[in-house]
């Protein structure tokens, strides 16, 4: 929004003595420069003068190469006095005849009808320019009644200023596409006056909104009407209504003579050619000739600041800028088509808007409908109405209302059906011929035509590669010239054409836009549609070409009631390094692959998409190879995760999963999302030199991630296959358990499960997503299990993972335990893919690579109840561990391995420092016995504690004498032998002290 402030001079008409005085107000006297910037860093004005100036430039050119219209422009007027409350024709609240008054100076000014036209000086009057303009005060009001065009609002505040801007002009406000709103008031500090200039019509640099809520000028009451014709109250200085003439000559994109430059000369900053250079601004009524950039000035021009008294002229090249302005800018071309320049009469029946059809309709049927108003006084009930296609009338309606329609009244008027038509270009054509049974009075508005596009249907999947433009997809672009075409392009080392846009050469505007539309497809059988294509696209500095896509329902041709779903510009939309020449692509790596994914308008059946090419005047844009597929048959799956083990010791982790490709189509690209306990997410991204086929499975290893001591929560989900979403997303994420367990232990170790004890240095996870062991009651108490009954996901993998054990001391080992495999009745178990297994590892938990025991379920007993009830429901199984004896970071990994078969009970972990498979079995805390008749005098002791405890014993002669003794550390089951060979034959007495109990045994020892 260009605002052009104009300052007030001696405002209560005191005169200024001194000219260093007056020449110091003029200099400060319009700050549109300021105040444009400021709008600009506020975001309120988008549009660069360089902008607007490149805009002008396009529409003059255009201008020139066609024949000049005739015809006078009509310019609707509407007046708001906004007043402080005084009775009319009273200070700030101006009479109408002061209003007249400036009307009608704008009319001869801009006309060069002035009575002064002839104070312009011999050297100016050969460029001096004459506008054919009528400005009227407007007949009709935006709903359509009788104005006299001026509108009179007590104000919210008693005086204005710049800053008030949006209030002020919100007091009281006419469509700006309809009306040249003026607005007259109290202007506060030395302002007379300001305006908002035009803009360029270049999509996103004009904020539609906020500017055509402000657009008109802003005019002091003391400055606006002329003296000369009556005695109003204005400012002696300003009195012959120059102030809104120099404003509206800004309205129409005039700008001040001197360019607003700081001073500067050999420019022509105003541009306009035929106004002399000058330096600055002019003020008071100077003496002719005035010099300034060693020519002449032209202080007499409307867009200087001299006294009205000395202002009578505009350019004949100020316009033509107007013209180009009139002609072609919003809310300045609009103006000559308002409804307010239409007196009211009896009889008028007008067509608002043509609801259906609109620029581009489907195949049909369709209903055109009308929206018509009643304009004149008398109420209308029945009209006849005329629709025309491709110049044969369609069809001839009369229409009679149910109710009467009263002035300003609208009703909505449907023809018969059309039935579906060819694919092409139609003219449609309504025309209003009687009104209450005839003829209309205001014939102005009896007419509305529309040229409706019929697109082509296209089936799925297709595929465009571009030989030329097929004439089923539709060009688009708002002025004829550079636009989308075909070109030759070279990929994969070969030339081939590809559709093409010359933004190196183009002669547009920035931000001008060309339109590339398919024809209309149907997705509403579609599964998983995707929009592929193939861009090529070097920018050229900091020039930012764009692309963007949109999907348009039911043959919309409105790109902004579409649904955008591809932008790039720039540096973004680059595929190569940026150049200063033409760009054209030489080869494969100069071209991107891009892909959209189109499932948010599955089952509209009336879809096309609108290639939209946004101009920065920077380089050439390929698109190529458009296809639009209904469903695509990537399918890849996340399987599960090799590493980390299910229990380790070191939270810092390097994962890895085993990706498969389930689908029909080789994969060349994904990428791999994973968090840890819900933080914030990784993303391994796979394309370069990667490539999986149809059925492959394969390893990949991520980046390092820290889990907590304790469970942990890894959650892996594979996404994007080749670009596109996966057809079957039910096996693209994997959750799973992992446990940080640093608890140590030694052997002999039993573990019973008894109570809660275990699970502060014991581990139950699932390798995979289902459940672990559980306890349960049997026959020996609390006991582990775990059931297919429970956990239905085949291949998964229950882990009972024992803290980590030291065997740096022994030289052999083993371990017992009790299991029971129940195979929910069937005798068969081998029918089933039930595994237990018993793993173990040396690097604490790291890799689980030594399988002890790899057996089907049978290897349990099957249990007499459906839970185990005696001992004969179980089976005791030993695993020798000696390839673990001499490490110290071992852990052993009970792993049920689920094949749906049944369940499975664990009890009764032994760890012996022997490998013997049948051992003793004790029932008391230890037992004495002797080894063999060849060596009579050594016997063994093996003990049976609940737990580890120092053990000490003595063997005791009868007399009280010591004669052997060991301190015995971590008594658990183990089997110690003692040598008495030294001894003679008797009996002795064998004390054992096991914590604070003593035991007493008499032996026997002979030779």
């Amino acid at each position: 929004m260009h605002h052009h402030f104009y300052k007030r001079i001696l405002r209560y008409g005191i005169y200024l003595v001194l000219l260093t005085t007056l020449q110091s107000y003029a200099q400060d006297r319009c700050g549109i420069i300021e105040v444009t910037e400021k709008l600009r860093n506020r975001n309120i004005l988008r549009e660069s003068d360089t902008h607007f100036e490149d805009w002008m430039s396009v529409r003059k050119r255009i201008a020139e190469a066609r024949t000049q219209a005739t015809g006078t422009y009509r310019i609707p007027v509407v007046v708001h006095v906004i007043h402080r409350g005084e009775a009319v024709g009273t200070t700030t609240n101006i009479s109408d005849a002061q209003i007249a008054s400036q009307i009608s100076v704008l009319n001869q000014d801009f006309n060069r009808l002035n009575t002064d036209a002839s104070n312009t000086p011999v050297e100016f009057q050969s460029v001096a320019g004459s506008l054919d303009i009528e400005f009227v005060l407007a007949e009709q009001t935006p709903d359509g009644l009788p104005t006299n065009g001026i509108v009179r609002v007590d104000g919210t505040k008693n005086q204005w200023s710049a800053n008030d801007d949006e209030t002020l002009k919100a007091q009281s406000y006419w469509p700006a596409e309809d009306y040249l709103n003026i607005w007259v008031t109290d202007l506060t500090s030395t302002l007379l006056g300001y305006a908002q200039f035009p803009v360029s019509d270049i999509p996103g640099l004009e904020d539609a909104e906020d500017n055509r809520l402000t657009d008109g000028i802003v005019v002091d009451y003391t400055v606006f009407g002329s003296r000369d014709a009556g005695s109003f109250n204005l400012n002696s200085s300003f009195n012959k209504g120059r102030t809104a003439t120099h404003e509206i000559g800004h309205f129409f994109g005039l700008r001040h003579i001197w360019g607003d430059d700081n001073g500067a000369c050999g420019g022509n900053n105003d541009y306009v050619s035929d106004t002399p250079d000058q330096g600055d601004n002019s003020s008071g009524c100077p003496s002719n000739p005035q010099t300034s950039c060693s020519v002449h000035t032209m202080f007499q021009n409307y867009m200087d600041y001299t006294n009205d008294a000395c202002m009578n002229l505009f350019t004949q090249e100020q316009v033509d800028r107007m013209i180009t302005v009139l002609d072609n800018s919003p809310r300045r071309a609009s103006l000559m088509d308002s409804p307010g320049l239409n007196p009211i009469y009896a009889n008028d029946l007008g067509i608002v808007s043509i609801l259906t059809p609109g620029p581009s309709e489907c195949e049909g049927p369709f209903s055109p409908v009308i929206r018509v108003k009643n304009l004149g006084t008398n109420n209308v009930t029945n009209a006849r109405i005329q629709l025309v296609i491709n110049n044969t009338v369609a069809e001839t309606r009369t229409v009679t209302f149910p109710s009467p329609l009263a002035i300003t009244d609208t009703a909505d008027v449907t023809f018969g059906s059309i039935p579906v038509i060819d694919p092409g270009t139609y003219a449609i054509e309504f025309n209003i011929q009687l009104v209450n049974g005839v003829a209309d009075d205001g014939t102005q508005n009896n007419k509305s035509t529309v040229t409706t596009i019929v697109p082509s249907r296209i089936t799925l999947p297709f595929s465009e590669s571009f030989e030329s433009i097929p004439s089923s997809w539709q060009v688009t672009n708002p002025d004829i010239a550079t636009t989308w075409n075909v070109k030759a392009a070279t990929k994969e080392s070969q030339s081939n054409t590809s559709s093409f846009i010359n933004f190196f050469q183009y002669n547009e505007a920035e931000g001008q836009t060309d339109l590339l539309t398919t024809p209309v497809f149907d997705l509403s059988p579609a599964t998983s549609p995707y929009l592929y294509f193939d861009v090529a696209y070097a920018n050229r500095a900091s020039l930012a070409d764009g692309l963007k896509v949109y999907v348009l329902a039911s043959c919309e041709s409105d790109v902004a009631k579409g649904t955008q779903v591809y932008f790039k510009s720039g540096s973004t939309l680059a595929t190569t390094s940026a150049r200063t020449s033409a760009f054209a692509p030489a080869g494969e790596d100069d071209w991107r692959r891009e892909i959209v994914d189109l499932s948010a308008f599955i089952g509209q059946s009336r879809i096309q998409l609108a290639f939209v090419a946004i101009n920065d005047n920077g380089n050439n844009l390929y698109v190529d190879n458009i296809t639009v597929v209904s469903e695509v048959y990537e399918n890849v799956a996340v399987t599960r995760l090799v590493s980390p083990s299910p229990v380790v010791c070191d939270g810092n982790v390097t994962p890895s999963v085993l990706i498969k490709n389930a689908g029909d189509v080789s994969v060349t690209s994904l990428s791999i999302q994973y968090t840890t306990n819900g933080g914030s997410p990784q993303e391994l991204a796979l394309d370069e030199d990667f490539f999986l086929l149809p059925g492959e499975d394969t390893t990949i290893t991520l980046n390092q991630m820290l889990l907590e001591e304790g469970e942990n929560t890894l959650s892996f989900e594979v996404k994007n296959p080749n670009g596109v979403r996966d057809v079957d997303e039910s096996d693209n994420t994997l959750i799973v358990t992992r446990i940080v367990n640093t608890a140590s232990d030694g052997i002999p170790l039993r573990e019973m499960f008894e109570d809660d004890a275990y699970k502060s240095s014991w581990s139950t996870v699932n390798s995979g997503v289902g459940s672990s062991w559980q306890e349960i009651t049997t026959n020996y108490n609390n006991s582990l299990y775990f059931t297919s009954v429970e956990d239905s996901v085949v291949q998964d993998e229950a882990w009972l993972v024992s803290p980590v054990l030291d065997f740096s001391a022994v030289d052999a080992a083993s371990v017992f335990f009790d299991l029971s495999y129940g195979s929910a009745g069937d005798t068969n178990k081998s029918a089933f893919g039930d595994r237990f297994k018993v793993l173990a590892t040396t690097d604490c938990g790291s890799t689980y690579s030594l399988v002890l025991l790899d057996g089907a379920g049978e290897t349990g007993n099957e249990p007499s109840a459906s839970v185990p009830s005696s001992a004969d429901d179980w089976n005791r199984l030993f695993v020798n561990l000696n390839a673990l004896a001499g490490y110290d970071q071992v852990r052993l990994a009970f792993v049920f391995q689920n094949g749906s078969g049944g369940s499975i009970y664990l009890d009764n972990i032994e760890f012996f420092t022997s490998d013997d498979p049948s051992p003793l079995q004790v029932n008391e805390p230890f037992v004495i016995y002797g080894t063999d008749l060849e060596s009579p005098s050594d016997f063994l002791v093996t003990f049976n504690l609940e737990q580890r405890q120092d053990v000490m014993y003595a063997l005791v002669d009868m007399t009280g004498r010591t004669i052997v003794t060991e301190n015995l550390p971590d008594v658990l089951n183990q089997t110690y032998q003692v040598n008495a060979d030294r001894v003679s034959s008797g009996i002795y007495i064998m004390r054992v002290r096991i914590g604070d109990k003593f035991y007493s045994e008499r032996v026997y020892i002979g030779h």
